[in-house]
This record gives C-alpha cells, structure tokens and sequence, in this order.
C-alpha cells in the first residue's frame, strides 16, 4: 500500500474522527483528510460515496426509514453510493424481524441499486474502503480525486432532521416501514395528513390496501379509556371481516410480518 500509486486520499467526515476506521485507513498508507460531510460518512473515490453503519444501527435505521433518506441524498449527489454495515453476524441472526431486514436489503438492491458490504470489523471495513478505491481507479486508468458535493439549502441538515422526524413518526404506524413511510409522506405531505385520511384514501397508497389501512385507522382512532368500544372494535377487526383474516395482517404480533 505504500506505492504511490496506491496512496489514494480518503476524505472522512469529522463525526467518524472518532472511530476507528480513519486510523486504519492511515495505517493501510491511506490520505486521510477530515470534513464535515453532509451526505455519506466517507468519499473514497471521485464520486463515490460511502455510509458506515454498525449492525444495530444499520437495522434500527431501517425501522425509523433513516436509511432510506440517507441512500437518497447520496443518489442525489453521488453516482456511485455504497453502503458498508459493519460489526457480528450474531446481531443479525437475533433479530426478531428477519423479513424487515430483508425486505430492506431487496430494496437497496432492486429499486435503489446500491451495493451493501458486511465487514466484521473496523480493520475490515478500512480495507473494504481501500478496495473501493483501488477498484474504481483502475476501472478508469486514474485515481480522480474524492469530489466533495455542495449540497443545496433544500437538502440542509434541519430539512434532513425535520423529514426524519416525520418518517420515524410515520414508520411507527403498524405494517408500516420506511419505503411505505416514504410512499405515505409524499402523497399526503405530512404526518397529520395521514393521521386525517380516510380508509379509503390510505388503501389507494400502492402497497396499503385495505386490510392495512383499517389496521392504520383503528391504530389512530381507538381510545383506551373506552375499554368497552375497544374490544368491540378490536374483535371486529379480527373476526369480523375475512378479506383482513385472509391477507395475514390480523396477527399484528406475527414475527414474519
């Protein structure tokens, strides 16, 4: 690593100052050079874009539709966005939800077509962004040097916030995730247009139905000091209608869903 065709400059974002990746990058003979990052948490090569996630972060970001908006901004300014999920296996294994998680990584793959790399480590994940680089640049016959996009004021760390906010609000509803989260704030524009649509106009959401939005609107309309009406409620909607029986969508507690 230490030829100077080989001595890449990895730009990092000054929240990884702290891991310890950057110091594994210098050991690898890398030229590590810190800023703040609006998007991604590293810039290994020209215009590709790096977000560095652990395997619990990587997971709790799918459930509040996080990820999605961060694989987003880096489509937008990058074209060659990778994600990195770094740390056990055993994580994953444990997970009570496995079919979110792949549900997930079937979107990154298919709809958004951005590669996602496991490491086991912090020494791995700095090789990983090494090879990235050494990739890239051999796949144009130069390194080009990490570009470091100016993002514009509508994509500003407070509208990036606020969105999040939103999607984790919205992520929250049940048999919601972040892709249907993201599908549900941009046909009614904010969480209370949700939460004030009707049954009818939440199932017209590709992906809602029908079964999904009685789950939405009784999750929204029940109250719990109303114990009589809410087990009326509860057992009409799990008995009462089989088009709801049929689809699975009863058992709000089933692992798989």
């Amino acid at each position: 690593m230490s030829s100077k065709k080989e001595r890449f400059r990895i730009v990092v974002d000054e929240r990884e100052r702290r891991s310890r990746v950057p110091g594994a990058l210098k050991e690898l003979g890398m030229d590590v050079e810190y800023a703040t990052l609006d998007v991604g948490d590293y810039i290994v090569y020209g215009d590709c874009c790096v977000e560095r996630k652990s395997v619990g972060d990587f997971i709790n970001s799918i459930y509040d539709a996080r990820l999605f908006i961060q694989v987003d901004e880096m489509l937008k300014h990058y074209s060659r966005p990778v994600v990195i999920v770094e740390g056990s296996s055993a994580s994953i294994v444990s997970i009570d939800k496995p079919k979110v998680l792949y549900g997930a990584l079937a979107s990154l793959a298919v709809e958004f077509r951005v590669p996602v790399l496991f490491t086991p480590s912090y020494m791995h994940t700095a090789v990983a962004i090494v090879a990235l680089a050494s990739h890239c640049s051999s796949k144009e016959g130069a390194y080009r040097e990490p570009l470091l996009r100016r993002i514009r004021k509508g994509s500003s760390s407070s509208d990036r916030s606020l969105k999040e906010q939103q999607l984790s609000i919205i992520a929250s509803l049940p048999g919601i995730g972040g892709k249907l989260a993201s599908r549900l704030l941009e046909k009614f524009g904010s969480p209370m247009g949700i939460f004030s649509a009707s049954i009818a106009d939440l199932a017209r959401v590709e992906g809602i139905g029908y079964a999904k939005a009685r789950r939405i609107r009784y999750t929204l309309d029940t109250s719990m000091s109303s114990k009589i009406a809410e087990y009326r409620m509860l057992d009409d909607y799990t008995h009462g209608n089989t088009d709801d029986v049929n689809t699975g969508y009863c058992n709000v507690d089933k692992e798989w869903e």
